[in-house]
């Protein structure tokens, strides 16, 4: 069944006449009739009596008008609707996080993306920088959150601020580590991060500029759970500064006072990936969230 034979049924019916249907439907009158027999073979049933006066509906015809006419409308409102989303991105872009949501900004990324782009979906997956990158290379993820530097030139990263850190101590160990030398803190137990993550590398020049080696007493490669260890006295870690400070004025950690290098926040897509619109969208709400002032294409390093 063809929508124009539905069209020409109804039309018929409103006009009561082959010609005027066919000057409405600007086609011949030969045309309307082949419509109308068609449809009449293909539903099995007469929709009109031919008569001198024109055309005029069977009781069958008569019923069949009004789901014509629904049918028609349904059509109509699939095109409009299909239209409307011709100037729309629909798709999904799944997004790597190597942090906590609030530091992310991610209920306002969420938000902005579904404002500008209401057939867009995010997805965030829980990870850290070490796992989000293999996932990036294989196509797992189209764009992920990475802290430290980014030297593959597969790979487009953006640098959206500076991650201050520091050395996190449980609280009872407060009064030991007021002022405390590299030494010294190599003496204590530590937990350590994996090796790819750039926390691990702050942690690593800094003992090796002082010629020690911390001693390492477990391995956690999830911020919460090396938070848990740091505050139930396993050891000393290296964590994000803001973390370390509203742990203190809980009464739950110690910031110890030594100064650390920053590393950087950056958001991470593949080089291919960059002109991908679902991607460029996501980059233009998350440059606005952070407050960058030139295209996110522009301010790219490798």
């Amino acid at each position: 069944m063809e929508l124009y034979h539905l069209r020409t049924f109804v039309t018929v019916a409103e006009e009561g006449h082959l010609t005027r249907a066919s000057e409405r439907l600007f086609t011949s009158q030969p045309a309307v009739s082949a419509h109308i027999k068609a449809l009449e073979e293909e539903l099995g049933v007469a929709l009109f009596d031919r008569t001198p006066r024109g055309m005029q509906l069977t009781p069958a015809g008569t019923q069949l008008l009004a789901s014509a006419r629904q049918t028609l409308a349904a059509a109509s409102a699939l095109q409009q609707q299909a239209r409307g989303l011709q100037d729309q991105l629909i798709g999904t872009v799944r997004i790597g996080l190597n942090t906590d949501a609030r530091f992310l900004r991610l209920i306002a990324l969420q938000s902005a993306v579904a404002e500008a782009h209401p057939q867009v979906a995010l997805e965030f997956l829980a990870g850290n920088t070490g796992a989000n990158l293999p996932a990036l290379r294989a196509g797992k993820l189209d764009a992920t959150f990475i802290s430290g530097e980014m030297d593959d030139p597969a790979i487009r990263s953006w640098i959206l601020c500076e991650e201050e850190l520091a050395v996190a101590a449980p609280a009872a160990w407060r009064a030991r580590l007021e002022t405390p030398d590299v030494p010294t803190l190599a003496d204590q137990p530590w937990v350590f991060t994996t090796e790819d993550c750039s926390h691990y590398g702050v942690m690593r020049a800094l003992f090796q500029s002082h010629c020690c080696t911390p001693r390492k007493t477990v391995l956690a490669n999830q911020e919460d759970a090396l938070a848990a260890m740091v505050e139930g006295g396993i050891g000393l870690g290296i964590m994000r500064r803001d973390v370390v400070e509203a742990a203190q004025r809980e009464g739950r950690l110690h910031l110890v006072p030594m100064q650390l290098p920053s590393v950087s926040l950056r958001m991470a897509c593949l080089a291919q990936r960059v002109a991908d619109p679902l991607v460029q969208a996501v980059l233009s709400e998350l440059g606005a969230l952070w407050g960058l002032d030139l295209a996110l294409r522009q301010r790219a390093s490798a």
